[in-house]
């Protein structure tokens, strides 16, 4: 656990994502939630000194790194509404059935069967949740992911950023739209330059040369897919282009995680240019199951 600014702490040490918390004397808001009920107690337990106060959690895309453990904080879950659309086309009930996206779920052992806790508190383009101290301001920024959301404490200069930028790691690309993802990072690299702390959903706090680096990743990997649209239709020998992205290039990946980051890239690729050049639309992501019980109505803010 790491204190950043007044009011504000990070964990990057757990399997799955960054945590972050604004802790007040008389609220906690969560960023992001543990993938493990063992790390979602300590996490609690840092936060709130165990005293019972109110805890709401935000989360910062779909992604089920960030959902599946959501359920064990126990409290409010805010998202943006394609995260609760998302999760209002999943299963209710969630098998953990791998398709190797490259998530860090899918390398853990997680509980099987459980039923989802939807957001209760939605927002489309901007939430700003008025605390007794600090304004805490959600934006809805496309491009990484179906409903990315960025945290800003503007009394704090800081920003969670989620899967905006990743630090040694290739980004997932299966529910990215590259082109606003571009403009997505123009404008964090402004926060930046005005002295704000940004902090990442996999890597802890970014710098400008991240910000930079992911830039560059992404201007490429737009090129090598229109170049691949322009000889192919189907993505069946996309794969093909992974060699030619070199993603050692840009991240430096340990030697045991790269099979894992081509594999989240492969996943990506299909995914993306299924989409984005055939026209396939693909929502239900973590398991291929058939939903099998009523979705329950979930009002939206």
């Amino acid at each position: 656990m790491k204190k950043i600014a007044e009011n504000i702490i990070i964990e990057t040490e757990y399997t799955g994502v960054t945590l972050g918390a604004i802790v007040q004397p008389d609220r906690v808001i969560y960023i992001d939630a543990p993938l493990l009920p063992e790390h979602a107690r300590l996490w609690r337990i840092a936060a709130t000194s165990r005293k019972k106060i109110p805890q709401q959690v935000i989360l910062l895309d779909a992604n089920h790194d960030r959902t599946i453990g959501s359920r064990y904080l126990e409290c409010t879950i805010i998202a943006h509404e394609q995260t609760h659309n998302i999760y209002q086309r999943r299963p209710v009930t969630f098998k953990p059935i791998s398709q190797k996206s490259g998530c860090d779920w899918e390398r853990i052992r997680i509980q099987n069967g459980f039923r989802w806790i939807y957001p209760e508190i939605v927002f489309s383009q901007r939430l700003d949740l008025h605390q007794s101290e600090l304004h805490v301001d959600l934006q809805y920024h496309p491009g990484p992911s179906y409903g990315s959301t960025w945290v800003v404490i503007p009394a704090r200069n800081v920003v969670f950023v989620g899967d905006t930028v990743v630090i040694d790691q290739v980004p997932f690309l299966h529910t990215a739209e590259i082109g606003p993802w571009l403009a997505a990072l123009d404008e964090l690299e402004r926060y930046y330059d005005e002295g704000f702390l940004l902090v990442g959903g996999r890597n802890g706090l970014i710098e400008k040369k991240d910000i930079q680096t992911m830039r560059s990743f992404l201007t490429k990997t737009q090129a090598c897919l229109a170049d691949y649209a322009a000889v192919s239709e189907s993505d069946e020998r996309i794969d093909s282009l992974i060699a030619r992205m070199e993603i050692d290039s840009f991240f430096k990946i340990k030697k045991d995680r790269m099979g894992h980051m081509v594999e989240r890239l492969s996943y990506g690729l299909h995914h993306y240019f299924r989409r984005n050049y055939m026209n396939i639309d693909e929502i239900v992501f973590g398991s291929n199951e058939p939903e099998s019980e009523e979705v329950p109505e979930i009002g939206a803010e």
